[in-house]
């Protein structure tokens, strides 16, 4: 974990960067699990940037981390991209919870990419304790060696950021709750690597620098830093799912009027856009 300050802010960033997959090893397709990581959201416009710049932006999304029980901290913030890992038959309470348009990914490719399933802890179990116990004292910065303390700190915070507890409250937008099981939402996460980026985005926000106002604001930071971004190729897509008729014949003229692919490619991915008002009849 590395402190750096910005002014009377701190900025928190941790980690080694991804490890590359093993170049001999194939990924076993799962049987009860989707082969597609589908990312959702409730406007075409987000789609639409995502299919423009081949690529998904990561945000900047508070976690509530009470559950915890870490000393001083009860919450944080980072920027991530969710992916979920549900099949189509099981896809429409979290399209209703997410929005109807969204984009299907192979899962290979997400793996590749590391992108990660994230870790539901039962607040009540010996693991959620252990944790809670590790990543205090790394907070202590009591120890006479600072190396050592230095890879527990990049551990247990790394972690942090793909935890969730298996079910609890989340904010919705600027102020509304809702109680929520989040293990139904069977997530994925992508975190962009701040080692590789000379940048004055924090990757970890902690209070009192938490507020909607300023969350936004490096959220909008991130647009500028395409090396923050989750990149991927046309071939990568498996689906795009959007509302209804009307929408998918703007995605379609935005396609071509944006060169989005080139004219072989466009018709590839004309066939892959979904309408979920359609699919609502067989799933």
């Amino acid at each position: 974990m590395v402190e750096q300050k910005h002014g009377n802010e701190k900025k928190i960033y941790v980690g080694e960067g991804n490890v590359p997959r093993e170049n001999n090893r194939q990924y076993i397709k799962p049987v009860q699990s989707a082969n597609v990581l589908f990312k959702f959201m409730k406007d075409i416009e987000y789609l639409k940037t995502i299919l423009l710049h081949k690529a998904i932006l990561p945000r900047y999304c508070e976690e509530d981390i009470n559950y915890l029980n870490i000393n001083g901290i009860n919450k944080i913030a980072f920027p991530m991209s969710c992916f979920c890992d549900i099949h189509f038959n099981k896809l429409k309470f979290h399209v209703h919870k997410y929005g109807a348009y969204g984009i299907g990914l192979n899962k290979t490719w997400g793996i590749e990419q590391g992108i990660q399933p994230i870790h539901y802890i039962n607040m009540d179990s010996r693991l959620r304790k252990d944790f809670s116990d590790a990543f205090n004292i790394a907070l202590e910065n009591t120890f006479e060696n600072k190396e050592s303390v230095k890879y527990l700190k990049n551990y247990v915070l790394h972690h942090l950021l793909y935890m969730k507890p298996i079910d609890g409250q989340m904010k919705i937008g600027k102020d509304e709750i809702e109680d929520r099981n989040f293990h139904d939402e069977k997530e994925w996460r992508f975190i962009p690597d701040f080692n590789k980026v000379e940048t004055q985005l924090p990757q970890i926000v902690i209070p009192p620098h938490i507020n909607y106002g300023s969350l936004n604001s490096y959220s909008e930071g991130i647009i500028k830093k395409p090396d923050l971004w989750l990149h991927y190729k046309l071939e990568n897509i498996k689906y795009i799912i959007v509302n209804s008729e009307q929408d998918r014949t703007e995605l379609i003229r935005f396609i071509i009027s944006n060169k989005v692919a080139t004219d072989e490619e466009q018709y590839i991915l004309f066939s892959k856009i979904l309408v979920f008002k359609e699919l609502g009849e067989d799933i």
